[in-house]
C-alpha cells in the first residue's frame, strides 16, 4: 500500500515538471518573429540566428501553431499536433519556401 501511495506522489510531481520544448529553423526568407499560440495564450518564441525556440509547461490538453512571421508580411503556420499535461514533448519545425514542416 505504501509503495501505490509513493507512486502516486510520484506521478503527482512529474506532472507539475512537464515541459514542452519547441524549435523553429528557417531554411529560408527574411523572418522577423515567430509566436507560439497555445493553451489560450501567445508567447514570443527567442531567437538564435536562423532558429525560433521556446519552452512552455504542459499546462493544457489539445494543439496548438507556431506563427511564423516574414518582413514581406506572410506567415507560415506550424501545427502541434496534441499537448498532455504531465508528458515532456519535444516540437521541433523547419519553414522552407514559405511552408512548416514537422521535423521526425
Amino acid at each position: 500500500m505504501k509503495k501505490i501511495v509513493l507512486l502516486g506522489l510520484l506521478a503527482l510531481t512529474a506532472c507539475d515538471t512537464a515541459w514542452n520544448r519547441f524549435d523553429v529553423r528557417v531554411a529560408d526568407g527574411e523572418v522577423v518573429g515567430a509566436e507560439l499560440r497555445l493553451c489560450d495564450r501567445q508567447v514570443p518564441l527567442s531567437r538564435s540566428g536562423d532558429r525560433f525556440t521556446g519552452v512552455q509547461p504542459a499546462k493544457c490538453e489539445g494543439h496548438g501553431e507556431i506563427l511564423v512571421s516574414f518582413a514581406d508580411r506572410q506567415t507560415a503556420s506550424c501545427h502541434i499536433g496534441y499537448v498532455t499535461p504531465g508528458l515532456d514533448q519535444v516540437f521541433d519545425f523547419i519553414v522552407r519556401d514559405g511552408r512548416c514542416e514537422a521535423v521526425v
